[in-house]
């Protein structure tokens, strides 16, 4: 180990540019390689003059007595990368003893001396150097949930960001390179109890070697976008390496028409990448050797591709990824990708990352609930004011969306949710069927829930179930439980819950059957101080603000598995479910229909088509016409043929549908809304018997053609689109061969 103390002179910087908080270093180098290195705080030094020492292992080779010389440099205190990619203090250490110190040597090939380096000054112009290309960034800002919510006042959708607390931000900077790209991790930050977050970190401008850099991938995007470019130039791409290497690219500019077989110079800079002199590369290549030679590709300009954007890396180029516990595990809840990235940013930088659904979030975007009161908020995904509750003329009570004419029933597994008043400690839920009785709602119709509040760190679950006590069915109030439990954690005076509004789930497929419309009213009570029910306090609870019961509707519909008796035309398949909610069913295919020479074509027929040649499919898209359904949302029919080649049909291009039997009261669609301008009575839609003709010009080429019909109802939770909710599809296959496209096979 050798020891090397000397002297730091900054007493020539003047006073207006000396910063005390400014950390230098000090490091011994040999090939590339940090042998040992100090921090210098100047806040230490004396009339400008700071004294340092530096251990390291000196580089000795076979069984020489004496070290390799090294190289002592000077910077800001930056990682080893950084030291050895700026301008430094460099002075030049030789080993080799003088005559008159023969001792020396001996010491040195002891591996144990103690060498003393003249000072060492640093001139004015590189410290101010140092101060502008190595700076602190500052990153602060918020993880949040963006809720939106109906605002009946106000007739609109507004929103409100909750935040998300115990997320981990990691900071990324992104570097490119013609097709290659990298991410180096930054830093990485917890968020706090209101989501916020904010990091530092130091950041040197540093001369751009990417061939230096490892865990470089190519983005296979654009990569395919650049060789498009060069081969419509008659560029040839040599072939890729993995990670970039300077000696590709020599190969693939001497490739340009351009300058064949000649590299242009530029100068090198620090603004600009250029390449060194290596093995078989006679002149450096620079962004702008390159960008005579290529075509100019604006989109690359805006991508960051060097060389179409001179790449300089003086400011970190940052993305964003977050992760949450959540729920027993790890989930990521915000990635960014490199299209994302916010380039050459200043040194402070505020952003708002917004969360994905499965983020943990704080419902802070609530006001507190009164008390002797209930407001519900939301069935399922759909709020409570976008309910019909109005008898008539219309009967639309129940449907969700009526003021948008969608008119749609639930079904399954429904969140009610709602703030009820503090002064409820237990409630329960009766029902009215079509009008009928009030009925305590029974278990598991009356389903309970799981919710979680935040401890600081992590979210914890509380169950929230129907329990029997003091003979009523009832569920505990979240407010209740917190009574129940006054050591959990509070902020800002309340307890932070991952669910505020939730009061039960509706189960409407058990129990209920058979679809109907239901109307769900609130009995509310008090506990005693053994936190049994006190039953002269049971009281149905008011809508907040009235002296009526707040109460809704919810018509249900759930999908039976009714269907006529299954035969060979008309099966039950995993295709085609074994239900008439709805049906979907091409019921037969003919060529030229109502012409001599008519024929009606079986499954895995094959047909030959001329362009004139029609063929008539005739389906049916149904549901059953009851009361309590008439739900039928919409239908399609599609041709698919070949490698994922498709076309619709019936909507114009290729065919109109129209009723197998037109007259009054029959609405062709294929849409509910277009049933509704066709005389459909809201909020009923049945469906019908249909037919559409298309003719031999209509198939692009000779192959299998499959015709899929599908239909669905209008039902849903508000939280997925009906179309994939309750729907049935029906396939028919056959080959068509147009002699015109393909000779050989028709003669």
């Amino acid at each position: 180990m050798i020891k090397l103390t000397s002297e730091l002179d900054l007493s020539n910087i003047p006073g207006e540019d000396f910063r005390k908080d400014f950390k230098l270093r000090a490091a011994v180098v040999r090939e590339g390689k940090i042998l040992g290195a100090t921090i210098l705080d100047a806040t230490k030094a004396k009339d400008g003059r700071l004294s340092f020492a530096v251990e390291f292992d000196p580089p000795i080779i076979g069984n020489v007595k004496l070290p390799c010389p090294v190289t002592l440099i000077i910077g800001p205190d930056v990682s080893d990368r950084e030291l050895l990619g700026i301008e430094t203090t460099r002075h030049v250490i030789d080993f080799t003893p003088r005559k008159s110190d023969i001792s020396r040597g001996k010491n040195l090939a002891n591996n144990n001396a103690s060498i003393k380096v003249d000072r060492i000054s640093v001139s004015p112009v590189l410290y101010r150097r140092w101060l502008i290309l190595c700076r602190t960034y500052t990153i602060r800002g918020r993880v949040v949930c963006r809720q939106w919510k109906y605002d009946s006042i106000e007739q609109q959708w507004v929103w409100c960001d909750e935040p998300v607390p115990g997320a981990t931000v990691e900071t990324y900077d992104v570097d490119c390179f013609l097709w290659w790209t990298k991410r180096d991790l930054i830093t990485t930050t917890i968020t706090n109890v209101d989501g916020t977050f904010e990091v530092s970190f130091r950041w040197c401008c540093l001369l751009f070697y990417p061939w230096l850099r490892n865990n470089w991938i190519i983005d296979q995007g654009v990569l395919q976008r650049i060789k498009h470019t060069l081969i419509a130039e008659d560029i040839p791409v040599p072939p890729i390496p993995p990670q970039p290497d300077p000696l590709f690219l020599q190969d693939l500019l001497s490739s340009t028409t351009k300058q064949p077989g000649t590299v242009i110079g530029a100068a090198v800079s620090q603004s600009n990448l250029s390449l060194s002199a290596a093995p078989g590369v006679n002149q450096p290549l620079s962004a702008e050797a390159m960008i005579q030679a290529f075509p100019n590709v604006p989109e690359l300009v805006q991508l960051r591709c060097w060389p179409w954007w001179p790449h300089s890396d003086c400011a970190p180029d940052i993305v964003f990824r977050v992760t949450q516990p959540c729920n027993g595990e790890v989930r990521e809840i915000y990635t960014e990708t490199n299209t994302q990235t916010r380039w050459n940013i200043s040194t402070l930088l505020d952003v708002t990352l917004l969360a994905n659904d499965k983020a943990c979030c704080l419902p802070t975007c609530r006001d507190p609930e009164c008390p002797e009161c209930l407001t519900l908020s939301w069935v399922g995904c759909v709020p409570a004011d976008l309910i019909g509750n109005n008898i008539g003329p219309l009967n639309l009570r129940g449907y969700a969306h009526t003021a948008a004419s969608l008119d749609r029933p639930f079904y399954g597994n429904l969140s009610i949710r709602g703030g009820i008043g503090a002064d409820v400690d237990y409630f329960k839920v009766q029902y009215s069927k079509n009008g009928g009785a009030w009925i305590n709602l029974p278990v598991p119709a009356f389903g309970g829930y799981t919710r979680r509040y935040w401890d600081g760190s992590q979210f914890i679950p509380v169950g929230f179930s129907p329990d029997l006590k003091t003979g009523q069915t009832v569920i505990r109030t979240r407010r209740h439980f917190e009574d129940l439990n006054p050591a959990i954690p509070r902020f800002g005076g309340n307890v932070i819950w991952d669910n505020f509004d939730s009061l039960f789930v509706f189960d409407t497929d058990v129990g209920l059957t058979p679809d109907a419309l239901y109307q769900l009213r609130f009995v509310g009570y008090s506990s005693d101080s053994s936190d049994e029910l006190i039953l002269s306090s049971e009281r149905i609870l008011p809508t907040c603000g009235q002296q009526t019961a707040e109460s809704i509707y919810i018509r249900v519909d759930n999908q039976a598995n009714n269907h006529p008796a299954p035969t060979p035309a008309h099966p039950c398949t995993i295709i085609h479910k074994c239900t008439d909610e709805p049906e979907s069913y091409i019921r037969k295919v003919c060529k030229n229909e109502g012409q001599p020479d008519e024929v009606c074509i079986s499954a895995c027929d094959i047909v030959r088509l001329s362009p004139t040649d029609t063929l008539t499919i005739h389906f049916t898209a149904t549901c059953p016409t009851t009361v309590e359904d008439g739900h039928l949302g919409g239908y399609w029919l599609r041709a698919e043929h070949g490698i994922s080649g498709a076309f619709y049909i019936g909507t114009g291009a290729h065919g109109i549908f129209q009723a197998e039997m037109p007259g009054p009261g029959v609405q062709v669609g294929p849409s509910y809304s277009q049933a509704l301008v066709q005389g459909a009575p809201r909020p009923h839609w049945y469906g019908g018997d249909y037919k559409v003709t298309i003719t031999g010009a209509d198939f692009p080429e000779c192959c299998a053609y499959l015709f899929r019909l599908r239909a669905w109802k209008r039902t849903t939770n508000g939280c997925s689109s009906p179309e994939v909710v309750h729907w049935n599809q029906f396939s028919y296959s056959f080959t068509v061969l147009r002699p015109e496209l393909c000779p050989d096979v028709c003669p």
